[in-house]
């Protein structure tokens, strides 16, 4: 006798046979609710890129909404999503303001290419030295300027958008190129969310355009909220002086950094630094996400 059988008869597993569930379809896409993608192709640097915007439950039209803008949008805007309904949905002491989350990322499936593409558009010059995993660099400055000429308007044109309440993500490269606009142009968002920053790109050059920053913040000119976060294990702590030597620092850059900005101007520019242990430079995405979208959506 099988074992299942045997346990069916004991009461151990309920008697139902393959032949009394019903199938109801051969199987479908998954598909994010509210969620619509676009292929925008850009004509700043030609590159055809791949939109998706998601919109709150139970949005209204008469609403304007806080956005969030991700890059690499092909990892994290599933994710974003999610985190984004529950925690707008449920109201509790961890809720958030409901928001637009927009995805920037690459019409493909092949997470090769997908990696190609973001080595180029995530970096803002070409790198001095060869990198694993950048086989092509120095794209940034036009992404930047594509999402600012280009995607940020086409979302303003087909949704509801709290120009006010604007917030963008980035992760490791992609938080090197969140500081890079917020160094340059400050004012394009009001929430930035930098996760994990590759501040060690050639020679930390990003660091180039802190002082000009510096000064405009210092002057009260700039009303800005700035969430920089590491994964504690994402740093050699140990004493073997090779690997010191080829160690990025990358939680003692983003310390460093923090630490200088939450000097220049704690009444108009909020610096909030964020170390998640246990975590490391690939686990850490879904944490940074989580405490970005709350730290840029309380609920008023």
């Amino acid at each position: 006798m099988k074992l299942n059988v045997l346990l069916a008869l004991v009461g151990l597993l309920p008697a139902v046979s393959v032949a009394q569930t019903r199938l109801e379809n051969d199987g479908a896409s998954v598909t994010l609710p509210r969620a619509m993608q676009y292929d925008l192709t850009s004509r700043i640097n030609g590159q055809t890129y791949r939109i998706a915007v998601s919109t709150p439950f139970n949005s209204r039209p008469d609403l304007s909404y806080p956005v969030v803008y991700l890059l690499d949008g092909n990892q994290y805007f599933g994710t974003a999503t999610e985190i984004m309904t529950r925690l707008s949905y449920l109201k509790t002491a961890e809720s958030t303001a409901p928001a637009i989350i927009v995805g920037i990322g690459y019409p493909t499936d092949d997470p090769g290419e997908v990696i190609r593409r973001r080595a180029f558009d995530l970096t803002p010059s070409v790198s001095r030295t060869p990198v694993p995993g950048i086989s092509s660099s120095g794209g940034g400055d036009a992404f930047l300027r594509v999402i600012e000429d280009e995607i940020k308007p086409f979302v303003m044109s087909r949704y509801n958008v709290d120009r006010t309440r604007q917030t963008i993500y980035g992760q490791s490269i992609g938080g090197l190129m969140v500081l890079r606009v917020l160094f340059r142009n400050p004012a394009a968002f009001s929430t930035y969310i930098v996760s994990s920053p590759s501040i060690w790109f050639n020679d930390r050059e990003v660091l180039d355009d802190e002082a000009a920053f510096s000064k405009r913040a210092g002057s009260g000119e700039l009303r800005l909220k700035i969430l920089i976060t590491s994964a504690a294990e994402e740093q050699y702590r140990g004493n073997d002086p090779k690997l010191l030597a080829a160690d990025r620092r990358m939680v003692d850059n983003a310390s460093e950094l923090s630490a200088r900005l939450a000097r220049l101007n704690p009444s108009s520019v909020t610096i909030v630094r964020t170390i998640f242990e246990g975590e490391n430079h690939g686990s850490v995405p879904p944490a940074s996400l989580t405490r970005g979208l709350r730290f840029a959506l309380p609920v008023n």
